[in-house]
């Protein structure tokens, strides 16, 4: 079987704005047919990397290669992308039909061209009966669905999504998550969004692309990111971890390094009632729960040990603890940082074969 053909290439790409350096010798490869994330915090870089897609700037040395051809003095309109901003960016004064047209009608599409593709559009984005409404008579949820009608009307090769949920409420937002990696694996278009919620490239994304100061930190499937942080950044960054200095002061767990400190996320952490049975019982330290908020299939509990606040998961269906209560924490382990050095540390209770799923 032939390796998967790459669509997007970028290729040691630079671009200043004055003295800022906004990326940095950036190299990236996306299969054709993929979703990929650009997920960083704000400033890092990431919306600057798409703008450079897009056309919308023009980096400073390196190239963009779509579908093996270098585009760098291609203009964006040429280029064959679908561009969706996270304002909408709809034309207010135009109906939904109108603006999913606008495109077709910019490359001068036949009337009957236009009217099939844009009935078909309003299909895929569920919104069949809206054509003749405003913009201002929509919810948010289905303008971005029409944005992403608009972009996707003129049958672009790449689709640019520039945080497309930003500027939705929660809950429509969970949904548009689920129909947008839908609606992408059933065209099977190339596709890039960018975020800061990690929680949406890891359920949305093929593949994440995390970027901090300008540059890539690490590239891969979220599984493979989440597990396997390749930097102290990465480690940090992906995950809803505490960082801790002192961590030696945890039963079992040795120093590594004179600068090292210690990254915990909650998986790595067990809270037991203190009448619950549980192994490695020797290793575990007391706690005091300082909070307890419910995440309908388990409850996270925010429990404070060693001058440290840290979190774990327990079940819906265990005993309840409450606020104020000594518990027994067991951690299991943890990722250390020594420099830009990262290292998965074991407790050294735990026997051969783990007992964590």
């Amino acid at each position: 079987m032939s390796e998967m053909q790459n669509y997007v290439e970028l290729r040691h790409l630079e671009k200043h704005f004055g003295d800022f350096h906004a990326s940095k010798d950036i190299n990236i490869t996306i299969p054709k047919g993929k979703l990929a994330a650009l997920l960083g915090p704000s400033g890092s870089g990431k919306t600057t990397i798409l703008r450079m897609i897009a056309g919308l700037e023009h980096p400073d040395s390196g190239d963009i290669v779509l579908d093996g051809k270098v585009v760098n003095d291609v203009p964006g309109s040429e280029r064959g992308i679908g561009f969706v901003f996270q304002n909408y960016a709809l034309f207010r004064y135009m109906t939904v039909y109108d603006n999913i047209a606008f495109g077709l009608r910019v490359k001068k599409a036949g009337k009957a061209e236009i009217d099939a593709r844009v009935r078909e559009l309003l299909k895929l984005i569920d919104c069949e009966g809206l054509e003749k409404r405003y913009p201002s008579q929509l919810s948010g949820g289905q303008r971005q669905r029409v944005a992403f009608a608009r972009a996707l009307a003129p049958n672009p090769q790449l689709l640019l999504l520039d945080e497309p949920f930003a500027a939705i409420d929660a809950k429509v937002r969970l949904e548009l998550r689920t129909w947008l990696r839908e609606m992408i694996n059933r065209l099977g278009i190339t596709s890039i969004f960018v975020t800061h919620d990690q929680d949406e490239a890891i359920e949305v994304a093929d593949e994440i692309i995390v970027t901090n100061q300008g540059r890539v930190e690490q590239v891969g499937a979220p599984q493979e990111l989440y597990r396997h942080p390749a930097t102290p950044f990465v480690a940090q960054f992906i995950g809803h971890s505490a960082q801790i200095d002192n961590y030696t002061s945890f039963r079992s767990f040795l120093q590594m390094g004179e600068h090292s400190t210690a990254i915990l996320r909650p998986e790595f952490i067990r809270v037991y009632k203190k009448e619950e049975y549980r192994q490695f019982s020797a290793s575990a330290d007391e706690g005091v729960v300082e909070d307890i908020i419910f995440r309908g299939s388990s409850m996270e509990v925010r429990v404070r040990i060693h001058g440290a606040l840290l979190s774990a998961n327990r079940s819906v269906n265990d005993a309840p603890v409450e606020i104020g209560e000594k518990v027994d924490v067991f951690i299991y382990r943890m990722y250390i940082l020594d420099g830009e050095t990262i290292t998965l540390q074991d407790n050294p209770s735990l026997k051969r074969e783990s007992v964590v799923i």
